[in-house]
């Protein structure tokens, strides 16, 4: 396989000064074309490593980062600030999970997309709304003249997060992160906009860092899975064998969490008995305290153990 476009190596991200430990030694790799999914419960670390990727964090987070963010064999995490303000929305785009959140609301669409093209393709404002045009009709948004004018509060949820998608990809980025992009939006909505991510990403041959909770869209969309538990990649490997055949008990115990039909007909749910550590990690493995499999062995530190393209943070895999 091809040098990997984006390489995380031995990342760790705490916060409040080192107090909170948040993310711990992840390592991933995404090539160019593919599709990485990175899954696991909320508070897993999942989100706080894409933001590392750009280093979207707030001031008053007070945050502590180690390790390295190669993209293109550049050093991300060390680059001074202006450098990579030029990086982030031109080489590498984000969608984030709550676009009312993300979307300015005093400005209108056009503003907020043409505000991207200006910037960084210094295109003049003209040629900037005849991009953010054709950038609406590519993502589907019907009446695209129409809401150019429209502000946030105007649309519905899956139109403003088309409108995130657009703004992701006006500059045409080699990486693009969708942070839990279908969150928010009903089932018939999300099957739309991972149906557009994915013939948008076969069209522009981009790199796709899809972050979810829910394993039920990964195997429609991912190539590739990693999966994380309180800050830590615990197993990783292609999609289909991930899926079919997983061999860490965190990934089997989210796959037996889907809701399944039982002999009596009914759908059932199952649970994850106690919760995540947050924070604070024992010294052993993280998942031991919930996992049924528990056995002698499992309160010293887990390697991750490689075989081939499959790796598992598991005394017993």
């Amino acid at each position: 396989m091809s040098e990997a476009l984006l390489r995380v190596e031995g990342l760790s991200v705490a916060f409040r000064g080192g107090a909170i430990q948040a993310v711990d030694g992840v390592d991933l790799a995404l090539h160019a074309g593919e599709t990485l999914a990175v899954v696991g419960e909320s508070g897993s670390g999942k989100s706080v490593t894409a933001l590392a990727t750009l280093r979207l964090f707030a001031r008053e987070d007070d945050v502590r980062t180690a390790g390295r963010i190669l993209f293109q064999g550049e050093d991300l995490l060390g680059l001074p600030e202006a450098e990579l303000r030029k990086r982030r929305g031109r080489d590498i785009g984000i969608i984030f999970q709550d676009p009312g959140a993300s979307l300015n609301p005093v400005f209108n669409i056009g503003r907020q997309i043409t505000e991207v093209l200006r910037r960084h393709k210094h295109l003049p404002r003209a040629e900037a709304e005849a991009e953010a045009l054709r950038l609406l009709r590519e993502v589907g948004i019907s009446d695209p003249e129409g809401r150019l004018r429209s502000y946030p509060h105007q649309l519905s949820g899956g139109m403003r997060q088309r409108v995130m998608i657009a703004i992701a990809l006006a500059c045409g980025p080699r990486v693009l992160i969708a942070d839990e992009p279908t969150t928010a939006l009903d089932v018939t909505i999300q099957a739309q906009i991972l149906g557009l991510l994915k013939a948008l990403q076969a069209a522009h041959g981009m790199a796709l860092l899809f972050i979810t909770h829910d394993l039920e869209l990964v195997g429609d969309i991912a190539d590739r899975i990693a999966v994380m538990y309180a800050g830590q990649v615990v197993e990783s490997g292609p999609a289909a064998e991930v899926l079919a055949d997983p061999r860490h008990p965190y990934t089997r115990a989210l796959l037996d969490c889907r809701p399944h039909r039982g002999a009596d007909g009914e759908v059932h749910f199952a649970a994850i008995p106690g919760t995540p550590p947050r924070g604070v990690f024992p010294g052993g493995c993280r998942f031991a305290a919930r996992c049924a499999r528990r056995a002698a062995g499992c309160e010293q530190p887990q390697p991750l153990l490689t075989e081939g393209a499959r790796a598992v943070r598991c005394c017993r895999a």
